[in-house]
C-alpha cells in the first residue's frame, strides 16, 4: 500500500508540473498577443522563442499558438500562398473557441483568401468575423474591428466599389478613433479621398486631404503632412495657384522622407513625377516637365507619361509628336480600359467559382456528414451485436432478448413521435412566423399612414424622411435580421431598401411610384439592383417572393 501511495504522489507532481509549464506558456503566448499591433518584430522574437517549447504544448494551445503565430506574421507584412493553415484555424476554434479567436481567425482567412485572389470568399469571412465580435461587450476588441473594417476598405477599392469602401472606411474610422493615437485618426479621415477620386468629385478629394494635412500640422506631424502634399499639387495647378503647388512640391520632396540623398524617390512612390511634370508645365519648364513625364513611362505610368507629353509638344506646337503621343496616349487608355475589362471579367468568374465551389464543397461535406455517422453506426451496431451474443450465450440469453427487443421497439416510437413533433413545429413555424409578423407590422401607426398615402387620404402622397425612417424602425423592430441582412448588403440608406418595404407591405407597383414620385421603368431599375444585392438576381420580378422567403429563414 505504501508502495502504491509513493507511485499516486509522484504521477501527481508530474501532472502538476506540467500544469504548471502549460499555464507559463499561455502567459507568454498572452503577451506576444499584446504586441502584435503595435510592436510587431518583439511580438514575433517572444513566439519564435516560444516556438521552441512547442512539442510540450497541448492540443489547445498548440492551436491558439498557431493563431497567434500566423496573426504576427501577416502584420510583418507575409503575403499568404494558400489557404490550408488558416482554414484549418477556422475550422478547429469554430468548435473549441471563444468569440473573439474565432472572430480573428476568420479575420486571418479572409485576408489569406485576398491574397490568393479569391476576394468574394474574403469578403464573406470578413463580414462573418464582424458578426463574431460584440460591440455591446465592455471588452470588445475594437482593434479587431479596426483591423476587419480597414482590410474590407482596401479590398472594396480593388474592386472599384468607392461607395461600399466609403462605408468601410467610416467604420474604420470610428475604431481608429476609440484605439489609436490623432495622427493615425486623421490619416485614417485622409484615406476618405481615395474613394471620392473614383467617383469624380475633386473637391471633396481636395477638402478632405487639406484638412488632414492642416490637423497633421497642428500636432507636429510634420512628415505625414508632408506626404499628404503630393496629392495637393495637381489641385492647386488646376486651381491657377501656382506659388501654392511649388510650395507643396517642395514640402513634398524635403519633409516627406520618400527622397533619398541622392534625390531618388522610394519605390512605389513614383507616380509623382506625373503631378511634378504637370507643375512643370504650367509655369513654362517645358524641357523640365518632358523630363518628369519620360521617367513616368519609365516607371510603367504609360497613361499618364504619354498624356503629359502630348501636353509639351502641344506647347511647343510641333505637330508630329502630337500626332504620335495622341495615338501612344489611345493606346494606353485602351490598355487601361482592357485591363479594367479583364479584372472586372475575372471578378465575375471568381464570384461564380466561389458560388460553385461553395455548393460543390457544401454537398461534400454533406456526403462526409452521412459516411461518417453511417460508419459510427456501423460500429455501434457491431459493438452491440458482439456485447449481445457474448451477454446472452453467457447468461441472459432470452431474457435480454424480449427486453432489447422492448427497447428497440419504444426506440423506434420514440423517433417516429419525435420526427412527427418536429415536423409539426416547423409547420407551424414556416405558417405562422410570416404571417404574424406581417399582421403585427400591418397594425403599427406608420404602415396604416403609407396605407392612407395610397389612397389618397393624406395632404401630400411623398412620404417624408422623416416617415421613412419611422417605417424603417417600424421594420427594425419586427424584422431585425432582415434589416441587418438590407445594411450588410449595402441598402441601408438606399431607395431600394424603401421599395423592399412598400413591397413586403403587398402595396401595388402603381401605388409604390406614386410615394417615390418615380416612373415605372426607375421602380423597375430599383427593384432588380435590391434583387441582385440581396439575393444575386438581376431580374425585377422575383424581388417580392425573395424577401417573404428571407423573412421566412431569417425571423
Amino acid at each position: 500500500m505504501r508502495r502504491i501511495s509513493h507511485i499516486v504522489v509522484f504521477l501527481l507532481c508530474i501532472v502538476l508540473q506540467a500544469c504548471k509549464e502549460q499555464q507559463g506558456y499561455r502567459d507568454a503566448l498572452v503577451r506576444a498577443e499584446a504586441l502584435v499591433e503595435n510592436d510587431t518584430d518583439s511580438a514575433l522574437a517572444v513566439l519564435d522563442s516560444l516556438g521552441a517549447y512547442s512539442s510540450d504544448f497541448d492540443r489547445h494551445l498548440s492551436m491558439q499558438y498557431q493563431l497567434q503565430l500566423t496573426n504576427a506574421r501577416m502584420k510583418s507584412g507575409i503575403l499568404f500562398t494558400t489557404d490550408s493553415l488558416t482554414q484549418s484555424l477556422v475550422d478547429y476554434f469554430n468548435d473549441k473557441g471563444t468569440d473573439r479567436e474565432r472572430a480573428l481567425a476568420y479575420y486571418i482567412y479572409g485576408c489569406s483568401l485576398v491574397d490568393i485572389g479569391e476576394s468574394p470568399e474574403g469578403l464573406q469571412a470578413y463580414y462573418t468575423a464582424l458578426d463574431l465580435v460584440d460591440t455591446t461587450k465592455t471588452d470588445c476588441d475594437y482593434v479587431l474591428l479596426k483591423c476587419i473594417y480597414g482590410q474590407m476598405a482596401q479590398v472594396f477599392f480593388q474592386h472599384n466599389l468607392p461607395r461600399d469602401e466609403i462605408w468601410a472606411l467610416r467604420h474604420y474610422i470610428e475604431n481608429v478613433e476609440r484605439t489609436s493615437d490623432k495622427s493615425e485618426v486623421i490619416l485614417a479621415k485622409a484615406r476618405l479621398a481615395r474613394p471620392y477620386v473614383l467617383l469624380n468629385q475633386p473637391d471633396s478629394v481636395f477638402k478632405i486631404n487639406q484638412e488632414a494635412c492642416e490637423a497633421l500640422k497642428k500636432i507636429g506631424d510634420d512628415k505625414n503632412a508632408a506626404m499628404l502634399c503630393g496629392v495637393a499639387i495637381h489641385f492647386y495647378v488646376e486651381r491657377g495657384e501656382l506659388d501654392k503647388a511649388k510650395e507643396a512640391i517642395d514640402i513634398y520632396e524635403k519633409e516627406s522622407g520618400f527622397f533619398d540623398e541622392k534625390g531618388e524617390i522610394e519605390q512605389g512612390c513614383e507616380g509623382y513625377f506625373y503631378f511634378r511634370g504637370v507643375y512643370e508645365l504650367a509655369v513654362n519648364h517645358l524641357d523640365s516637365a518632358e523630363k518628369y513625364f519620360r521617367k513616368e513611362l519609365r516607371f510603367g505610368y504609360l497613361s499618364e507619361g504619354y498624356r503629359g507629353l502630348l501636353n509639351v509638344y502641344r506647347k511647343r506646337n510641333n505637330i508630329d509628336s502630337v500626332c504620335k503621343f495622341s495615338q501612344l496616349y489611345e493606346a494606353a487608355q485602351d490598355s487601361l480600359h482592357n485591363q479594367m475589362r479583364t479584372n472586372a471579367i475575372r471578378q465575375v468568374a471568381a464570384l461564380y467559382d466561389y458560388t460553385k465551389s461553395k455548393k460543390e464543397a457544401e454537398q461534400e461535406r454533406c456526403h462526409s456528414r452521412k459516411l461518417t455517422i453511417l460508419i459510427i453506426h456501423i460500429v455501434l451496431i457491431a459493438s452491440l451485436v458482439i456485447i449481445f451474443f457474448v451477454w446472452v450465450y453467457l447468461r441472459f440469453r432470452r431474457k435480454k432478448t424480449r427486453r432489447i427487443h422492448k427497447l428497440e421497439t419504444r426506440l423506434v416510437s420514440a423517433i417516429r413521435t419525435r420526427t412527427e413533433v418536429t415536423n409539426e413545429l416547423q409547420e407551424l413555424k414556416n405558417g405562422h412566423v410570416l404571417v404574424d409578423g406581417l399582421e403585427a407590422l400591418m397594425e403599427s401607426d406608420i404602415v396604416q399612414l403609407f396605407i392612407r398615402k395610397t389612397k389618397d387620404k393624406t395632404e401630400r402622397v411623398c412620404a417624408s424622411e422623416a416617415e421613412w425612417n419611422m417605417l424603417a424602425c417600424q421594420f427594425s423592430a419586427h424584422f431585425p435580421n432582415l434589416c441587418r441582412l438590407f445594411a450588410k448588403n449595402g441598402l441601408s440608406v438606399h431607395p431600394q431598401q424603401q421599395v423592399c418595404f412598400l413591397l413586403i407591405l403587398g402595396i401595388p407597383e402603381l401605388d409604390i411610384c406614386k410615394l417615390l414620385d418615380c416612373t415605372k421603368p426607375a421602380l423597375s431599375n430599383a427593384k432588380a439592383r435590391a434583387n441582385e444585392k440581396l439575393f444575386g438576381q438581376k431580374d425585377a420580378r422575383s424581388l417580392k417572393n425573395n424577401l417573404l422567403r428571407a423573412i421566412k429563414l431569417l425571423e
